[in-house]
């Protein structure tokens, strides 16, 4: 009694047309897509178990009534050990353009210090980002964090319905998304402890505290041989954007890429996305720090054919055409201006 089905909604016609067909019943309420269907699915249960389904003659590891009852009971049991793990953290909270409030936990110096730095900013923190993510994505979007720090970007996503990856380097910060995710209920917030790059490899990071800026040896001038004996480093998982999120039900709605002047191995690892110009990326320049990893101004663009794509800067006013690196305006309240690529068949 295995699922056939591609999609619930298939299955939903199915079991319309065949109320007896117990793998459309349990197709179309299986996998669930947030709390509100997780609470529905007692209700395929039960219709199944009206049909008199006998439940011992299943395998447990099909569709089945049995198989259900567990992953329900699983699922519960690990989001109550989140609330548990995250729940009583000294938290604070940001509003967003959308006029959600969203809470971050207040317990690590990490989370200090992008505290400090939001309160700079009235009415909101990266208000241009924030309102442009949620004017773009719609629910059920994916939607790839690139250097997502303690998850702020992801939150605003998140808070649109999209289904979030939030990639982030530094091992401390995945604790901090976990928590952020588990406080506001954004079950779709997966936290992923990795770098992006050109492709799959290790390559070895700083240990240091609070790192806003350039962590990555490996790919820079200021490179070392990797030394594993060293205790002044550690080591993280890179992979490419093309290697992870792979057919159409993966396929990003929108990237963004915040990674402290890698900007290009990330696009570099991205060029079937690119090529396939379905996903938007909206892509950080960090002026300051590109040089540093071999590259100039020019090369972030150079992936993108303008015959293909739109070329966009966006500010506080909304987006703003470029044709060239030299027509990016540096904003006081942004030193790092961000880009946005979008294929003009979008």
């Amino acid at each position: 009694m295995m699922s056939d089905f591609k999609t619930k909604s298939q299955a939903r016609r199915v079991a319309v047309q065949d109320p007896t067909d117990v793998s459309a019943l349990a197709g179309g309420y299986w996998p669930p897509y947030d709390r509100a269907e997780l609470m529905k699915v007692p209700v395929a249960l039960r219709r199944i178990g009206a049909l008199g389904v006998s439940v011992k003659a299943m395998p447990q590891y099909v569709l089945s009534p049995r198989f259900l009852v567990w992953r329900m009971q699983e699922l519960a049991k690990v989001l109550n050990e989140r609330a548990v793990r995250h729940g009583s953290r000294k938290t604070w909270s940001l509003s967003l353009p959308n006029r959600q409030t969203v809470r971050f936990p207040l317990d690590d110096p990490s989370a200090v210090a992008f505290k400090e730095m939001a309160d700079k900013f009235e009415p909101y923190y990266e208000k241009a980002l924030a309102e442009y993510l949620i004017a773009t994505l719609k629910p059920g979007d994916v939607f790839v964090d690139g250097g997502a720090n303690i998850g702020y970007v992801s939150a605003v996503a998140a808070s649109a319905g999209a289904v979030v990856f939030a990639v982030e380097i530094q091992r401390e910060l995945i604790s901090q998304i976990e928590a952020m995710a588990t406080l506001n209920e954004f079950d779709l917030v997966r936290p992923l402890h990795m770098g992006l790059s050109a492709g799959p490899g290790l390559t070895s990071m700083w240990r240091t505290g609070i790192n806003f800026g350039a962590g990555l040896e490996g790919e820079t001038e200021r490179s070392l041989d990797d030394e594993p004996r060293s205790i002044a480093d550690d080591f993280v998982t890179m992979m490419a954007l093309d290697d992870l999120f792979v057919g159409d039900a993966l396929r990003p709605k929108i990237v963004k890429v915040d990674v402290e002047g890698h900007e290009i191995a990330v696009l570099s690892g991205a060029r079937r996305l690119i090529a396939e110009a379905r996903t938007i990326f909206v892509v950080e320049f960090h002026a300051h720090l590109i040089h540093l990893y071999g590259h100039g101004p020019d090369d972030l663009v150079a992936p993108f054919d303008r015959s293909v794509w739109s070329w966009h800067q966006l500010t506080d006013d909304g987006l703003v055409e470029i044709v060239s690196m030299t027509d990016v305006v540096p904003d006081p309240r942004d030193p790092n201006p961000k880009l946005v690529f979008t294929p003009r068949g979008l």
